[in-house]
């Protein structure tokens, strides 16, 4: 791989719920040799913590004193607490609409974007994913948007637990009104709404295979940025 230039660059990844972005985001990262962070699971992990202390009316200070108790490690698509990997307790469908019903709120978006995602990504290369990033990053190297089915997201889904930890999320019908749900709560909420922005890079994978996604987001990105080009090999987790 060639040296990269001391040069920062921020690759952002906006889509819908369970379109690949962190799959593919960390595989860029990986390739480039770049941080990564998914704001999803920020989202996720602090709404976890609010969830722990059966916190359902969410208001204001009492979720944020509690907040401030907890200290997330996030390491790729994993998330730390105390040493414990909490990826599989926050990545059901049930916490991901209780995380999307909190970004609607100002104050949970700002806090967590001043205490933990601002400090995370500041003076490094980096690739975010989430929904709603140009709050986080005004102007990005690259900004892709993924998009497919929401068929297609939920087979993701889907697989993507029974593979890691040998468990289905919920029964399709289930889960396809779940994310149908999130969809629309994401795009209709006020403050930073899921959409495409100008100039964005727009992929659409629902019949591609993560490893194609990557390719054509680093064809992308080496286009922009010939002093990013790589010789890229596909790791074995791709194949």
């Amino acid at each position: 791989m060639n040296k990269i230039q001391k040069k920062e660059y921020t690759i952002t990844i906006n889509g819908p719920s369970s379109s690949g972005k962190s799959s593919a985001g960390l595989e860029v990262a990986k390739s480039l040799g770049f941080s990564f962070l998914s704001t999803g699971n920020v989202y996720r992990s602090y709404a976890w913590a609010l969830q722990c202390h059966n916190i359902s009316n969410f208001a204001q200070k009492k979720c944020i004193d509690i907040m401030e108790q907890y200290n997330f490690e996030y390491v790729g698509k994993d998330v730390y607490y105390n040493g414990k990997n909490i990826a599989g307790e926050i990545g059901y469908e049930e916490l991901a609409l209780k995380a999307a019903m909190l970004a609607r709120k100002k104050w949970y978006r700002n806090w967590l974007n001043q205490n933990v995602i601002f400090p995370y990504i500041k003076n490094k290369s980096i690739v975010i994913e989430g929904r709603g990033l140009k709050e986080i990053v005004t102007n990005p190297s690259v900004d892709f948007f993924l998009k497919s089915t929401i068929f297609a997201r939920c087979m993701r889904r889907m697989g993507q637990f029974k593979k890691k930890y040998g468990i289905v999320d919920s029964n399709i019908d289930t889960l396809y009104k779940q994310i149908q749900k999130r969809d629309f709560l994401d795009i209709n909420r006020k403050i930073a709404p899921l959409k495409k922005e100008k100039g964005t890079k727009v992929i659409n994978n629902t019949t591609c295979k993560r490893v194609d996604t990557v390719k054509k987001m680093l064809f992308v990105i080496h286009k922009r940025y010939p002093e990013l080009a790589i010789d890229w090999k596909i790791p074995g987790s791709l194949k």
